[in-house]
């Protein structure tokens, strides 16, 4: 039952990051909503989760898979914790990313520091769903895979364990 498992965690775990990766970009190409520097950031662990599902496709099962995917849900609920918190005004980013503007002696200093501010601020929500940000989304969403990857691999641990002391058992 464990192999089914493995094999199917790789293709559930794809299909998920690959659903988040592309609705993100449903929604910026799509539906006009640009990304902001950490919108992006958040993206990435999910680039490198489905690296690691098509090699694990490809390659013989090893734990590594498992425990990097684990580590890279894990940065991406950290990064969306961040977000969402920056979103909300708790925690204070990157004067370039957010829509505090500091004071400018001359006109040519506000407009080169237009020219540096990327379009969209981290401190701003521009889509919600009943409340919740898409960087609040992202955090549940992360922390749930977090949840489920503990929850396999402490699986896989418990049957390789069982597995061990059977094979112990019928030598004795």
């Amino acid at each position: 039952m464990i192999e089914n498992l493995k094999k199917y965690y790789f293709l559930l775990v794809f299909t998920v990051s690959l659903m988040i990766i592309s609705g993100a970009y449903i929604l910026e190409l799509f539906y006009n909503f640009p990304p902001c520097e950490l919108c992006i950031y958040q993206r990435i662990p999910y680039f490198f989760i489905l690296f690691i599902c098509i090699i694990s496709f490809f390659m013989e099962y090893k734990n590594i898979h498992f425990y990097s995917i684990l580590f890279l849900f894990f940065t991406s609920f950290l990064i969306a914790f961040f977000h969402s918190l920056v979103e909300r005004g708790i925690v204070e980013y990157s004067s370039s990313c957010t829509s505090s503007a500091g004071n400018f002696e001359s006109i040519e200093d506000l407009r080169m520091h237009l020219d540096s501010v990327p379009l969209t601020k981290c401190d701003e929500i521009l889509f919600s769903v009943m409340g919740f940000s898409l960087a609040n989304i992202n955090t549940i969403i992360s922390l749930s895979l977090v949840l489920f990857n503990i929850y396999f691999v402490g699986r896989l641990y418990r049957s390789r364990k069982k597995k061990y002391e059977n094979q112990n058992s019928k030598k004795n």
